[in-house]
């Protein structure tokens, strides 16, 4: 019982600080033979990809391989199971871990249009916000602003659970996407990504982070651009992707769905009317929520 209660000690010491950020915790359990086993608690509504790369191991054996990528889903999950080798030898190890929102590795593809984020009707214009010359030509996609002529209920263009709010700026700056000065919901989807809407009028929140939306629920109200008079929200679909340095964050432009057309977020148009057909939002809900929506 001693070496049991050390091991989850000094494993929960190397996890805390980056851990407790994020509501995450890890801890150990090692069984009579001591193969151990690292377990997460997730108190957020949404999962955590955690990253762990064993640099040492004594008398235990991971068969997975020493870096490997495990799910935090919300609640408790078994992350990874080390073997030990002699079952009457003192075991150990070393590791450094890093934490990703979301899941990273996500085995459900999305391939439907978004919903242009306001409320049926609205007659919009859509331009892509991009980066400054000096970011890679490939990586200067940032998001997309939809801009209106009056204020106007900012809706959800998928289903997806809230994952993150701010909303007390009172001002709007202008230009590309800026969350760390601006309002926002945040909202994390089933396939791994994100969509986060910005530019929100203060205090104007609709939920609360932990719920779940479906398209066209609403969120937040509009707000004028900086100086302008005229409506605007923000938009931008981000998430992790595999590549060769590592696990890098990437914003992609996506397919978006008007009265008349559907087009891609990376190209401007002028004159789009809002809509938020049956068919697309039946897609994405499981029965009870389609029943739901199908009383309303």
């Amino acid at each position: 019982m001693k070496n049991k209660l050390t091991t989850i000690l000094t494993l929960l010491g190397i996890f805390l600080t980056g851990m407790l950020r994020a509501q995450v915790q890890i801890v150990a359990e090692q069984d009579q033979e001591r193969n151990l086993t690292l377990f997460s608690f997730n108190d957020s509504k949404i999962p955590y990809t955690v990253q762990i790369h064993f640099v040492k191991l004594e008398n235990l054996e991971s068969l997975q391989g020493d870096l490997l990528y495990k799910l935090a889903k919300p609640g408790k999950s078994t992350l990874v199971k080390l073997q030990s080798i002699y079952g009457n030898v003192q075991t150990g190890f070393r590791y450094n871990t890093k934490l990703y929102k979301g899941d990273i590795q996500p085995s459900i593809p999305f391939e439907s249009p978004y919903l242009i984020p306001v409320e049926k009707g609205i007659s919009v214009s859509m331009r892509p916000l991009l980066a400054n010359q000096k970011v890679p030509e490939d990586r200067r996609y940032t998001g997309v602003g939809f801009y209106f002529e009056e204020s106007a209920t900012v809706c959800a263009p998928r289903k997806g659970i809230i994952s993150e709010i701010k909303m007390d700026v009172e001002k709007v700056a202008d230009g590309l996407a800026d969350f760390s000065s601006e309002n926002y919901v945040e909202i994390y989807h089933q396939d791994g990504s994100f969509t986060r809407l910005s530019g929100l009028k203060a205090n104007s929140a609709k939920v609360v982070v932990g719920d779940t939306v479906i398209p066209g629920q609403a969120l937040a109200e509009s707000s004028t651009q900086g100086s302008s008079s005229q409506h605007h929200v923000k938009m931008i679909q981000s998430r992790w992707e595999m590549e060769v340095n590592g696990v890098t964050w990437v914003n992609f432009p996506v397919l978006i769905r008007s009265e008349k057309e559907e087009l891609l977020s990376d190209k401007a148009s002028e004159n789009l009317q809002s809509t938020h057909p049956e068919e697309l939002i039946a897609k994405e809900l499981d029965k009870k929520e389609l029943k739901k929506y199908l009383g309303k």
